[in-house]
């Protein structure tokens, strides 16, 4: 029997699930495990993410903490040997997070008296399909974070400007992109701006994050002022996510619209990075009147 979309995407992270156990040692990067689950780099995180609960690299460092758990318990291996064994270069990282996690540092955690609870990852037992869904966020059917259409938009000529560093300090890089555009009397009653988003926040570190924040531009421009760059941004089907509210929130319905609407579209995403039309201006408009469209790209049917 054909599967359903939902249940496709289950599968797909039941064998990222599999692999990880399976791999536990080796690096673990975002887009082995995209490519495990036959699904997009651009979206797998944000996949993963809405589908499971936690991110893929919460998830990964979680395991190696509860393996070390047990290994505590059942070895007489040093801490600093197992803290190298989770991934951690010193000892006080490793404590840190264990305590964190645990609410005890090792050495104090290996002193405890009773049994020791693990979860079937560090018994070596691979999830079955009950199981694993278990682990999964419920499909919470009828239920609507944010109003979601499909629509077919049309390739668009950008005036860019590259930002590098954290997402919610992007601000000021708009701040010059709209400024640069308005000297030129490229602003208009039909300039849309919006903001490409390339990384995973939650996986990439603050500096290495690469966005650009855009405004449409006429298709005849040729050629960019000096420090900006001409983009094309491909038309095509695209899932359109209205999200209202502050953009620090944005992450929630970004994590509902990954992980309860696209399963169960019955669409799958394309290879490309989604992006955010900013519908009104931050700078003029309160944060709980802001108005954001979450565009994810989406593959031919």
């Amino acid at each position: 029997m054909k599967l359903t979309t939902r249940e496709d995407y289950l599968d797909r992270i039941r064998r990222v699930l599999r692999f990880v156990q399976e791999h536990l040692d080796d690096t673990l990067t975002p887009a082995r495990l995209a490519d495990v689950a036959h699904l997009s780099p651009y979206h797998f995180h944000r996949i993963f993410s809405g589908i499971v609960g936690e991110s893929i690299s919460s998830h990964v460092r979680r395991l190696r903490l509860e393996r070390a758990a047990g290994e505590l318990r059942r070895t007489d291996r040093d801490v600093i040997d197992i803290a190298l064994g989770a991934g951690y270069e010193a000892h006080e990282p490793f404590t840190r997070a264990f305590r964190e996690h645990f609410g005890t540092p090792p050495s104090a955690f290996r002193k405890l008296e009773g049994p020791l609870a693990v979860p079937p990852a560090l018994c070596g037992v691979h999830y079955g399909p009950d199981e694993a869904v278990s682990r999964f966020v419920p499909l919470e059917e009828g239920t609507k974070m944010i109003d979601v259409r499909l629509q077919t938009l049309p390739t668009r000529r950008l005036l860019a400007l590259a930002h590098h560093g954290e997402y919610q300090d992007i601000g000021p890089t708009f701040g010059r992109l709209m400024q640069e555009a308005g000297s030129r009397g490229l602003l208009g009653p039909g300039s849309v701006s919006l903001g490409i988003y390339y990384d995973d926040p939650e996986t990439t570190p603050a500096d290495q994050l690469r966005a650009h924040a855009c405004v449409t531009v006429a298709d005849a421009m040729r050629e960019a002022p000096a420090g900006f760059e001409l983009l094309t941004l491909d038309g095509g089907d695209f899932a359109v996510g209205v999200h209202r509210g502050p953009y620090t929130a944005l992450k929630d319905s970004y994590r509902w619209l990954f992980g309860q609407w696209l399963p169960s579209s019955g669409r799958d995403a394309a290879a490309a990075p989604c992006f955010e039309v900013y519908v009104n201006d931050a700078s003029t408009a309160a944060p709980p009147d802001l108005v954001t469209e979450i565009c994810v790209p989406l593959a031919a049917q």
